[in-house]
């Protein structure tokens, strides 16, 4: 089982020092950036105290939130001469796992996840000379407990180690056939004369990855910009720009003062700076499409480090769902990453709460389960669908009656208004968007906080988060959760570290164009199924009716007209659709309509 951290409560008036530790690309121009990274969970960097008496684990005696603390040096790949491929088609000597017979003297050593611990990987690159160690991992995240004090060689290593995801290290690996690649591991502040930046979870972005026509009404902007150099800079601009569909819809540059080396400027509402907040006029004004916010810091000289001067995220406006994570074209969302801690039960949460919660209903949910079939099978596996209203008398995250991260009075008075289950029909489901119905829609109230949450007794269970979002920085700026969930009955405000947005996707409607209960779905299903060359749809309605068939990027696969029998059946050949899962949609005559998964064999 994967396992990684998880985070506490995060309040505005505590943005850390930390924000200065990076592992950042500084030459060639391709490679140039900050890396998302995970560390040890132990006590170790960047949290080590020289004089611990634990181990001095992966620690060096350096002390990163000391500023100038780092290390630049060249990366060069471990070779241990194991021969042979691993499964994700590495050469199985990049893995570490036994004395390297290369020398790594002066080097910040590169290794591959796979057959060893961490620890013993550490052990052998600091045995071969290695300053510091990047462990790639084998998929797309960061968020992985490398933990090893009190096994194997975890005692005997002292290299600050950290863990890069797939995609960034296929992209090092890449970069380093052609020539050297240099990176920073620490704290870059006064490594450079001129150095102005910002971190990513400082930054306040869209809160939504698929925002709504129906409730959006733009949002506020905020940064965190730090001095890191060692100069004074008179000359500090930073730019918020906002692309839409039809081209630029905002853009405001605020000109900062005087900042002498370690100075903070926040641009933020309330503060001396500020960007006025995004806003094209009111619910209804927001065309349909796709956004992309760009933050810029400019400092009228060469930035010696500039890699932290830009900020980009996107975000879509559309008419049918709601999601933190990212969405495409049909409204499917975006999951990269699928974390799970759990023993015995692990719920992943949205937190929802706005003004104009009635002018929407939610009519279901979408999902992305997964579980490593080599444990367990997903066929079968009960997963709910958990709606509570959230009614502890509670602020915000500052709240002192509450303050404290993991703390169940957070959670106490939570009234579960909505329930569904979901049993996947095939291994084939894991990793994949799942839908589920509601039986019928819920219009939501004005101002009223809300839970939409997925939820499984099985510890193997995970489900899918959006990598390529952080929300750290709008729950630091706005000191409103964003992604809670619960492991083993314990309730965490702050979700998972670095990892908090959830691809729970809510599908929503014009509350107007129904009525409270008013059913806008039946209920619907296929047999055989999994099915080959024919299908029957089996509803609890007769008629006709028109029938869509996506795949699960939102392609259409199939899109015809039925005609269900007095026992609410239709028969549908699929035979030429390719093996995977599809959704079904049925719309019948009078607008209700069914929506199910079927697996093509």
């Amino acid at each position: 089982m994967k396992k990684i951290l998880l985070s506490l409560s995060i309040l505005a008036m505590t943005f850390a020092a930390q924000s200065q530790v990076v592992v950042a690309g500084v030459s060639p121009a391709s490679i140039q950036g900050n890396y998302d990274f995970g560390v040890q969970a132990d006590d170790g960097w960047p949290s080590y105290t020289a004089g611990s008496t634990t181990g001095e684990f992966w620690g060096m005696n350096l002390d990163f939130s000391i500023p100038g603390t780092f290390i630049l040096d060249t990366l060069m790949l471990i070779e241990d001469g194991t021969p042979g491929v691993n499964p994700q088609g590495v050469d199985s000597t990049y893995e570490g796992c036994a004395s390297a017979i290369n020398d790594l003297t002066g080097k910040i050593a590169v290794v591959y996840r796979n057959s060893c611990d961490f620890a013993s990987k550490v052990y052998y690159a600091e045995l071969a000379g290695a300053l510091a160690v990047i462990i790639i991992n084998r998929e797309d995240d960061t968020n992985i407990i490398m933990t090893a004090t009190d096994i194997g060689d975890g005692p005997n290593t002292t290299l600050p180690a950290v863990i890069i995801s797939d995609i960034s290290g296929a992209a090092l690996i890449n970069e380093m056939a052609s020539g050297p690649v240099v990176m920073l591991i620490g704290n870059k502040a006064t490594a450079f004369g001129d150095d102005v930046g910002a971190s990513r979870d400082e930054v306040r972005i869209s809160p939504f990855g698929g925002a709504n026509t129906l409730i959006d009404n733009g949002f506020p902007l905020a940064i965190q910009v730090y001095n890191y150099g060692t100069n004074p800079q008179s000359a500090v601009a930073v730019t918020a720009t906002i692309d839409g569909p039809s081209g630029v819809v905002y853009n405001q540059t605020i000109n900062g003062p005087l900042m002498n080396s370690g100075d903070t400027l926040s641009v933020a509402e309330g503060n001396t700076y500020f960007f006025p907040d995004f806003d094209l006029g009111g619910i209804g004004s927001y065309p349909v499409g796709d956004y992309t916010l760009t933050y810029a810091i400019d400092i009228g000289t060469t930035d010696e480090s500039d890699f932290d001067n830009q900020f980009v995220s996107t975000f879509t406006i559309n008419d049918d769902v709601i999601s933190l994570a990212r969405i495409d074209g049909s409204g499917t969302p975006t999951a990269s990453s699928y974390p799970t801690n759990s023993t015995s039960e692990y719920q992943s949460c949205i937190f929802f709460e706005d003004p104009n919660a009635s002018n929407i209903a939610v009519t279901g949910f979408t999902f992305i389960p997964t579980i490593d079939t080599t444990i367990a099978p997903l066929a079968g596996e009960e997963i709910y669908l958990n709606i509570y209203e959230w009614n502890d008398a509670w602020i915000d995250l500052a709240d002192p009656a509450y303050a404290g991260g993991a703390n169940n009075d957070w959670f106490s008075n939570l009234n579960q208004i909505g329930y569904e289950s979901y049993y996947p029909l095939s291994n084939n489901e894991v990793n994949l968007p799942a839908y589920v119905a509601l039986t019928s829609p819920l219009v939501l109230v004005d101002n009223q906080r809300y839970l939409f949450c997925t939820q499984s007794y099985n510890p193997e269970v995970g489900f899918g988060f959006d990598g390529g979002l952080n929300y750290d920085g709008n729950q630091a700026w706005s000191a409103m959760p964003v992604s809670p969930i619960n492991t083993d009955a314990t309730w965490y405000t702050g979700g998972w570290n670095g990892s908090s947005a959830s691809a729970l996707t809510l599908h929503v409607v014009d509350a107007s164009t129904i009525g409270i209960d008013e059913v806008v779905s039946i209920e619907g299903k296929a047999f055989p199924n999994p099915a080959n060359e024919q299908v029957t749809i089996s509803t609890n309605a007769t008629g006709n009716a028109s029938l869509i068939v996506t795949d699960v990027t939102g392609k259409v696969a199939l899109d015809q007209d039925i005609t269900l029998d007095n026992n609410g059946n239709a028969q549908v050949n699929i035979d030429s659709l390719e093996s995977g899962v599809y959704v079904f949609n049925v719309v019948l005559e009078n607008g209700l309509s069914s929506q199910f998964n079927v697996i093509k064999e």
